[in-house]
C-alpha cells in the first residue's frame, strides 16, 4: 500500500512539474506576441531633403544616413559608453570608404540642457577621433552652395582624361611588345 501511495505521489509531483513548464511556456510565447512593433521612416521630411541636396551637391562623395558613432569611431572602455546609442544624421565617405565628416541637422530639441551635454559629447569624441563634424541648423536647411563650401572638390576623371590615358597605356604596350620582340632577336643572333 505505501509503494503504491509513493507511486501516486511521484506521478502527481512529475505531473504538477509538467504543467507548470507547460504554463510558463505559453506565457513567454503570448508576451512575444504582445510586443508592439511599427515600422518607421529612417530620415525625417527635413533630413530627407538634406540627403537630396548631399547627393546633388557632392557627386565625388558617398553619402550614409543614420550611421551609429560606434562606426566612426573605435571605443573602448568608459570611452565606449560615451558614444554607444549615439548615430550621426549623416556621414560623408570618400570612394574608399574613409570618413571624412560627420554631419547632424539640430532641429529646436537641441536646444534643451539635457540634449545640449548629449551633442558636446558627441562633438567631443569626433574632435578626438580626428573626424570633422558639421552641425546646421534644420531651419533654414543648408544650400547646394553651402554644403559645397564645406567639402572640397574631389574631381571625376573626364572622358578626355580618360581618352588620352587610354591612348598612353596602349601606346606603352605597343612599346613594351616591340622591346620584348627585339630582345628575342638579339639573343636569337647572339647563339
Amino acid at each position: 500500500m505505501l509503494k503504491i501511495l509513493a507511486v501516486i505521489i511521484v506521478v502527481l509531483i512529475v505531473l504538477a512539474v509538467l504543467a507548470t513548464t507547460a504554463k510558463n511556456k505559453g506565457k513567454s510565447n503570448s508576451a512575444k506576441k504582445d510586443y508592439d512593433y511599427k515600422k518607421r521612416q529612417l530620415l525625417t521630411n527635413n533630413e530627407k531633403k538634406v540627403y537630396q541636396q548631399l547627393i546633388d551637391a557632392l557627386p565625388g562623395y558617398l553619402v550614409f544616413t543614420q550611421v551609429e558613432l560606434s562606426r566612426c569611431i573605435e571605443a573602448e572602455g568608459p570611452s565606449h559608453l560615451t558614444i554607444s546609442g549615439k548615430s550621426l544624421d549623416f556621414v560623408i565617405c570618400n570612394k574608399d570608404f574613409d570618413v571624412v565628416a560627420g554631419i547632424e541637422i539640430d532641429d529646436k530639441s537641441h536646444t534643451k540642457t539635457k540634449r545640449t551635454k548629449a551633442d558636446a559629447r558627441k562633438n567631443n569624441a569626433m574632435e578626438v577621433a580626428g573626424i570633422k563634424l558639421i552641425r546646421w541648423p534644420a531651419t533654414p536647411l543648408p544650400s547646394i552652395a553651402k554644403i559645397q563650401e564645406a567639402f572640397p572638390a574631389i574631381t571625376e576623371p573626364t572622358t578626355e582624361k580618360a581618352a588620352i590615358q587610354s591612348t598612353q597605356d596602349k601606346k606603352i604596350k605597343i612599346l613594351e611588345q616591340q622591346l620584348f620582340n627585339m630582345a628575342r632577336k638579339l639573343e636569337k643572333s647572339e647563339n
